[in-house]
């Protein structure tokens, strides 16, 4: 079962009671909720007629059936008339709260027994050097990593005072060509990287593309990368419970109808015969009825079972909505084309599971011993929709994904954490605050840009800097037939036309002035 948060937020809501907000909102959008008749409710709900007259009044719009429901009262049913259009209902998911102060205490409260800890602090405050809670908790880690359980205080303050002064050795100087170091501190080791892919141990089927064709993914701003991999993280009723995760996995994994059922295709009688496979049935926890609803909601035709309460072969006609068209079959039997182009819709229809994820395998977490999914297919904003998953651990390799669900503050941070994991893959050192830089020019924009002739070079002030990238005719062209200017104010222009560039000793300029 897997339910959908925001359905069942919304049905609670409105005033529906939680038991039966649950189970309708078991695979189900609001768009397949708010279109249920109330003998549907009844039998999802399994409860009687009278009730599930009360909350198909809630649903379709019923205020005072509501609350009499919540009473416990009569209701009145209202129709409303509905519209043609099916529009999609957004529901908002509450963010959680960030406390700044309690994050950053976390590294003195980890810390607190720790004469180390307590040594350094009291060193930090003594000499006034505003070393923050992060820089103190890493150096007693590092003191810890070199086995000193306790410092002096001259000690103390001979490490804090090197960490100070290591901060202002690391500082940039002013008029610095911070992008041209960045550039070639990526560059160079980038030529050392290889064309490889990275597989998952033990699961040969997830593999995550690796190496230089990652490092061209992520600066060129893909809208969907190779390999699309999440890590989805449960929460504490399911991380700690194998079957609860293979529950789970199993119903994010899309389920079309090839998967459960052989088609077989009638053409004398103009029908076709879904044959379902029992043992892939019970894989997917599905069954010969949910199967038979699914259809029929997605199809909006009438199929025929073999028997009711567990069929096993199912029969569908093209154009057959209710069992009375079936009289009228002879006079208008449907045509060979409506047949194939109806089996055409039918092998590729997703029964169950979220778009995108083709695959779902629990792994094991050996330090924590939780369990936790890695997918192929990525679908931030609908898995985070799914009752059980943790969502503030939840991740994507798909930048892009994380920009529209998250913001651009996330996608900058994903950028700096998928370089960083790329680089570290091929065991090969790139400073972390080069990282930042390109991640700051990729979203300074307010959306993710690639570094390229669309995104970053491509929209550069500098006539010439944009001409010395790509289609040079045709920025010159441009640029000739509006009248633009270019100012000459960076590097590659400046050494377009033979004049010293503003870095580093071109930014002073000398005067002597003879007394």
């Amino acid at each position: 079962m897997v339910v959908k948060s925001a359905t069942k937020k919304k049905l609670m809501d409105m005033l529906v009671p939680e038991e039966f907000a649950h189970v309708l909102a078991d695979d189900r959008k609001w768009d397949d909720v708010k279109i249920l008749s109330s003998q549907q409710i009844a039998k999802i709900c399994e409860t009687d007629p009278e009730t599930a007259t009360k909350i198909h009044g809630i649903i379709t719009g019923s205020g005072k059936a509501g609350r009499n429901l919540a009473e416990g009262g009569a209701s009145t049913n209202v129709r409303l008339r509905r519209s043609r259009r099916r529009t999609k209902a957004t529901v908002q998911q509450e963010l959680q709260d960030y406390n700044v102060e309690a994050k950053m205490s976390t590294y003195e409260s980890e810390r607190s027994d720790d004469p180390v800890f307590k040594s350094l602090q009291s060193a930090n405050e003594s000499l006034g050097l505003n070393l923050n809670q992060r820089v103190i908790h890493d150096l007693t880690n590092a003191c810890h990593a070199r086995e000193k359980s306790k410092l002096t205080k001259t000690q103390a303050e001979k490490v804090v005072k090197e960490a100070s002064s290591a901060f202002n050795d690391a500082k940039i100087d002013p008029y610095e060509a911070a992008g041209i170091i960045t550039a070639q501190s990526i560059g160079e080791p980038g030529t050392q990287m290889t064309m490889r892919t990275f597989h998952y141990a033990g699961v040969a089927t997830v593999n995550v593309t690796q190496g230089l064709p990652r490092i061209i993914e992520i600066v060129d701003a893909r809208k969907v990368p190779n390999t699309p991999t999440m890590i989805i993280y449960l929460d504490e009723t399911n991380r700690v419970d194998p079957k609860k995760a293979r529950k789970l996995a199993a119903a994010l994994e899309i389920t079309t109808t090839v998967n459960i059922a052989d088609i077989e295709t009638d053409v004398a009688q103009r029908k076709l015969i879904l044959k379902l496979k029992k043992n892939m049935l019970s894989q997917k926890n599905m069954t010969g009825a949910e199967v038979k609803d699914k259809l029929e909601r997605a199809l909006r035709l009438y199929i025929q079972a073999d028997k009711d309460k567990n069929p096993r072969i199912l029969t569908i006609i093209p154009g057959v909505q209710d069992e009375e068209d079936l009289k009228e079959l002879a006079q208008n039997p449907p045509s060979y084309t409506e047949l194939l182009q109806l089996e055409d819709k039918i092998r590729d229809l997703r029964l169950k599971g979220v778009p995108s994820i083709e695959r779902a395998n629990v792994q094991l977490d050996d330090k924590s011993g939780e369990y936790y999914l890695s997918t192929i297919g990525s679908n931030l904003s609908r898995i985070s929709d799914i009752e059980g998953i943790d969502r503030t651990r939840t991740y994507t390799n798909n930048i892009i994904e994380i920009y529209n669900y998250l913001g651009i503050e996330a996608a900058r941070q994903a950028i700096v954490n998928e370089l960083q994991a790329t680089l570290d893959g091929a065991r090969l050192e790139v400073d972390v605050r080069h990282l930042l830089m390109v991640s700051d020019v990729m979203t300074s924009e307010g959306e993710v840009r690639a570094i390229g002739r669309h995104g970053v070079s491509g929209t550069k002030h500098s006539i010439l800097a944009r001409a010395a990238f790509e289609v040079t005719v045709n920025h010159l062209l441009k640029a000739g037939i509006i009248g633009e200017k270019d100012n000459l104010s960076g590097v590659a222009e400046n050494i377009i036309v033979g004049q010293p560039i503003s870095l580093g000793t071109g930014s002073v300029e000398l005067y002597y002035i003879p007394e």
